[in-house]
């Protein structure tokens, strides 16, 4: 028994039945450079592709808080805006005009803003943001749009909105009466007591 356990145990017993570890060369690269090349543009398309598909998650997402924010934003105008028991004033909301006068271009985003721009550069100021309705005896003849941009030693421009029926909604008149204080003069079925009128006339013509 002793002369067995004695060769059980001698270095050559050891070496064959000890687990075989493969001889690497750890200097020798696993793959060649082509393989390696081919590893690589995969790894970056799979990159490219997850990388877009989560831009175009966060497009999708942001795209949608923008018009929940714009939704939101319609909803506080609507509570707080005067458009007249049948709402007929809502139609104009957001709607542009404009008309040139001299060397400016005025443009009216109807419940927005009012801006003036010069023909020669480009160059533009804002007149007036939506304020209210100011007309009297019927508010709905004149808007405010107030807190414009600051004249030169003056005060912040600002404009008046005379509204008038009219077959279509058109800016046909400016004027500055004061320094900085402006007046438009705007046509629109909406300010006519009953436009079906304006287009059973246009129609008879």
């Amino acid at each position: 028994m002793d002369s067995y356990l004695k060769d059980l145990f001698t270095e050559e017993a050891v070496r064959v039945k000890s687990p075989q570890i493969p001889n690497v060369d750890k200097d020798k690269p696993a793959f060649n450079e082509e393989t390696k090349a081919i590893i690589k543009a995969f790894n970056i398309c799979e990159y490219i592709a997850e990388a877009e598909e989560a831009k175009s998650k966060y497009e999708e997402i942001d795209k949608r808080h923008r018009e929940i924010e714009d939704l939101i934003k319609d909803v506080d105008w609507y509570a707080s805006t005067d458009v007249g028991d049948d709402a007929a004033w809502a139609s104009l909301k957001g709607k542009c005009i404009e008309m040139n006068e001299n060397e400016y271009t005025y443009k009216l985003c109807l419940f927005d803003r009012a801006t003036q721009k010069s023909r020669s550069n480009d160059f533009e100021i804002e007149i007036g943001k939506w304020g209210s309705w100011i007309g009297e005896p019927d508010k709905f003849t004149v808007q405010k749009y107030e807190n414009g941009a600051a004249c030169w030693n003056g005060p912040e421009r600002s404009t008046k909105v005379y509204i008038e029926c009219g077959e279509e909604t058109e800016l046909v008149e400016v004027s500055e009466p004061n320094k900085c204080e402006y007046l438009f003069t705007v046509r629109s079925p909406v300010a006519c007591p009953d436009p079906a009128l304006l287009t059973d006339q246009h129609e008879e013509l």
